[in-house]
């Protein structure tokens, strides 16, 4: 009996860490993923890995939802995860070292960022705005590029350039490498002019920029889209194909490329309505991460949003709060595609 006995312990003893490795390899991310915790207003993800501390960061644009002026005097927040699950607040980025906190003397939006060498380049909206006095929206804003070393990734920006000529009014960058050369897309007009397009441009160095000219294709075309607006452009290669996510508010228009020039519009998708835990409203602003040959989608939702009354600076509070969602992008036939709804996996 003893010797049954013992063998029963060892048998336990081997199978259970066995066991328990099955029950702690795959994991589900949260929903919503994140909830900024002082003015519940995480919008504009940008989804980066940092070789340094062998961490994911995701910068974002903290909103002053629950106070009246939203927009303005906003800082950019910071989150990261060791597993890509479970995520932690990191405070908010410094730049000149200013800032550092939930409010801002000037105001900062849609973060995109890059790794090079030892250092993180960000190309984000700036706008010297704190008040509404110019609209909800404050003035006109520029990209402007900053950097900082990996090892300080939210305390250290310090400005390296404005990006285009002062006449244009810009927002919302994109940033990615091909061969050798770095890719900065952003949407802007020139003052006073009506139409906006998306403006190139290119660098091997991350210093000279050279224009690159406007996309001429289906981005930004209302005769191929069916919509007159858009904005948030983020591009990423995946899968042997370039995409590129724009924001029309109804949900997140797609466009494929084979070499990130030529931009074919593919449809819409996250406009239906989520299942999870306020996830129950169109998908904006995005980003993507592509992590062992998967490409994960975090965006922004404002559950309580009436998208067919007035302005959303107009509506009540309860209506601007926003948070931060994580899906899986597929390929489906050779479109994009994206369920909400489905579980996420992740190892």
């Amino acid at each position: 009996m003893i010797r049954e006995l013992i063998h029963a312990a060892v048998f336990l003893l081997l199978i259970c860490p066995a066991v328990l490795a099955q029950k702690t390899t795959t994991k589900t991310p949260p929903a919503p993923l994140f909830v900024d915790p002082n003015y519940y207003g995480s919008c504009d993800p940008e989804v980066i890995w940092n070789e340094a501390d062998k961490q994911w960061y995701i910068y974002y644009t903290s909103r002053r939802a629950l106070i009246p002026n939203l927009f303005t005097g906003t800082p950019i927040g910071v989150i990261r995860s060791r597993d890509f699950v479970n995520w932690e607040s990191a405070g908010y980025c410094k730049f000149d070292d200013v800032g550092g906190t939930k409010d801002m003397p000037s105001t900062f939006w849609a973060p995109a960022i890059i790794s090079h060498g030892d250092e993180l380049h960000m190309f984000v909206t700036w706008k010297p705005d704190t008040t509404t006095q110019k609209g909800p929206w404050g003035g006109p804003a520029k990209i402007v590029h900053y950097k900082t070393s990996r090892s300080n990734p939210i305390g250290g920006w310090t400005k390296v350039a404005d990006m285009h000529d002062p006449n244009l009014n810009a927002l919302d960058a994109t940033v990615y490498q091909k061969d050798g050369a770095f890719h900065v897309w952003f949407k802007a007009k020139k003052m006073n002019e009506p139409k906006n397009d998306l403006y190139h441009l290119v660098s091997t160095d991350l210093t000279n920029w050279q224009n690159a000219g406007i996309s001429k294709s289906d981005v930004f075309n209302p005769t191929v889209t069916g919509e007159p607006f858009e904005e948030a452009p983020y591009i990423v290669n995946w899968n042997g194909s370039y995409w590129l996510l724009t924001d029309p508010h109804k949900g997140l228009m797609v466009y494929q490329s084979p070499d990130s020039e030529s931009w074919k519009f593919q449809g819409v998708i996250l406009k239906k309505p989520g299942t999870r835990d306020r996830d129950h409203s169109r998908a904006r602003h995005c980003s993507v991460a592509v992590r062992d040959g998967r490409a994960f989608i975090v965006y922004h939702v404002e559950p309580w949003r009436d998208y067919e009354g007035v302005g959303i600076a107009k509506q009540p509070i309860e209506n601007r709060r926003s948070v931060l969602q994580m899906a899986e992008l597929k390929l489906v036939d050779g479109k994009l595609t994206c369920d909400r709804n489905e579980v996420l996996k992740l190892n």
